[in-house]
């Protein structure tokens, strides 16, 4: 009698898991939206939770799947989600009903270091936004320039004494000493000596970060199937209290009041002074706390979007150098010729004056997509324009970075690296929100003309003095780290650099 009951009760529970998960998962089906079969528990993201491949390579492979399609629907979990394929829709999302999608939803922490540009969303990121876009005019990044500079001699003296060990080179492993170098002083005034052999703590926390531990990991899988439980864990102290000391530091060190740097942390310490932070609405002020916590999470993402995203770049573009022997001896001649007219000395206005490198950049973040999607949550009922297609308040959005510059439809052989997709001619042709490596609208990255001129500087001092071509461990097709939150290679980008 007993077993007879156990048997009934396991019988009576999986009868109500097969009818629970055949309830969540058609919602899709029953809105006519078509998109790849779940599965229980998981929903498409299996492979993800198992971490055989990244959350955006496989939302990119999705949107190449369903060519034609303008909107896919996907379950995170067992939460369904949109994958928004059509530019033209895309450009609704991001631009034109902006203020339906303006919030990013991806913040699944307690800690209060998400409270920060990038992940904020609300007042906090309109407050945000509109006190620190100071940081980034064109006078605050010509005076920025000089700084930059330093950096890049210093790299290019590095690698020059790197060359006479005459070994092969893992190139991200230095285009990241470059751009660290360059946060630590263009944000916190900080000479952080990275571009050496010797590994300090400034080096060691993006590892942190990154590549976050086996418990960091299990917890964010936990969360696509029970969306929140995230909240209620910490998982940042280490990182925060990294960042909230390097805050006090530079504060310490200016006894509490701006320099003349006029850089991140003297408009942060202006901010502070003030104690609150206000913006003006139809309906009152709304204000937030200024304190040194807020600081820290606005340093983390300074820290990790200016250091991580500018040094995969660079690494990703000299890894196409070598290659591409006959487009590395065009940027070389450009940059020569920029050298010389500037006798000797780059100025904010000399990228102005290389063209190709230009679209040599454009093209590599085109090929490889670093941050490779983009989040939306929608703060009403929404129907997209042309179609039948209502999704309800608090529906995750997707945005394929990655799928879009891959995709043939906008990009003729998208696997093959042609800087010629942004001459003059090419690049009025792809349509608006179809190549988005900053994002689009009014969330745009902050930093985008930040990071294209370290980028841009750092890799014109680089090819100036330098050749690479493959060395024996050189691959032609990178494999990448399935567990990387952005785009990370699963061996490294190795290169044989010589002496000009």
């Amino acid at each position: 009698m007993a077993l007879l009951v156990c048997l009934s009760l396991v019988a009576g529970l999986l009868t109500a898991f097969y009818y629970w998960t055949k309830k969540k998962f058609s919602y899709w089906s029953n809105k006519g939206v078509i998109g790849p079969t779940p599965l229980p528990i998981v929903g498409n993201f299996g492979t993800v939770m198992l971490q055989q491949e990244s959350a955006q390579l496989y939302v990119k492979k999705v949107h190449l799947k369903y060519k034609g399609e303008k909107l896919v629907g996907i379950y995170r979990g067992s939460q369904p989600a949109i994958l928004v394929r059509d530019p033209e829709l895309i450009k609704h999302v991001l631009i034109k009903d902006f203020n339906i999608f303006q919030d990013r939803g991806i913040s699944t922490s307690s800690s209060r270091l998400s409270d920060n540009l990038f992940g904020a969303d609300g007042e906090i990121w309109k407050i945000l936004r509109q006190k620190l876009t100071p940081v980034f005019t064109s006078r605050k990044l010509k005076d920025m320039i000089p700084l930059i500079l330093k950096c890049s001699n210093s790299f290019t003296k590095y690698v020059d004494n790197l060359i006479e060990k005459n070994v092969e080179h893992e190139i991200r492993s230095l285009t990241s000493k470059y751009t660290l170098e360059v946060i630590g002083s263009c944000a916190f005034g900080l000479d952080l000596n990275t571009v050496s052999d010797e590994e300090n703590e400034f080096s060691l926390i993006p590892k942190k970060i990154f590549k976050p531990s086996i418990y960091v990991r299990t917890l964010v899988i936990l969360d696509m199937i029970i969306p929140g439980i995230k909240k209620k864990f910490n998982t940042s102290s280490e990182i925060q209290d990294f960042f909230v000391n390097l805050v006090r530091s530079v504060i310490h060190e200016r006894k509490g009041k701006p320099s003349n740097r006029k850089d991140f942390m003297d408009l942060m310490i202006e901010l502070r002074e003030q104690g609150k932070a206000s913006r003006r609405k139809e309906d009152g002020v709304s204000e937030i706390e200024i304190d040194d916590l807020m600081i820290a999470a606005q340093s983390l993402v300074f820290y990790t979007a200016g250091f991580e995203t500018s040094a995969a770049s660079m690494s990703f573009l000299i890894h196409e150098m070598a290659l591409n022997p006959e487009i590395q001896e065009r940027i070389h001649d450009e940059v020569c010729r920029v050298y010389e007219k500037y006798n000797g000395e780059l100025t904010y206005e000399s990228t102005k004056e290389m063209p190709y490198l230009d679209m040599v950049f454009d093209e590599t973040l085109r090929k490889y997509s670093v941050a490779g999607i983009l989040f939306r949550k929608s703060l009403a009922d929404y129907t997209f324009p042309g179609t039948d297609v209502t999704i309800p308040k608090g529906m995750p959005v997707m945005i394929s970075a990655n799928g879009l510059n891959a995709d043939p439809e906008y990009f003729p052989n998208p696997n093959e690296f042609n800087p010629e997709n942004f001459s003059p001619e090419n690049k009025k042709n792809i349509p608006q929100c179809a190549y988005m490596p900053f994002g689009e609208g009014p969330r745009n990255c902050i930093g985008l003309r930040f990071a294209k001129v370290q980028s841009m500087l750092g890799t014109a001092a680089f090819f100036k003095h330098f050749k690479v071509e493959p060395s024996s461990k050189t691959k032609r097709v990178l494999e990448y780290d399935p567990k990387g939150i952005v785009l990370v290679t699963a061996h490294g980008i190795w290169v044989k650099i010589s002496k000009r």
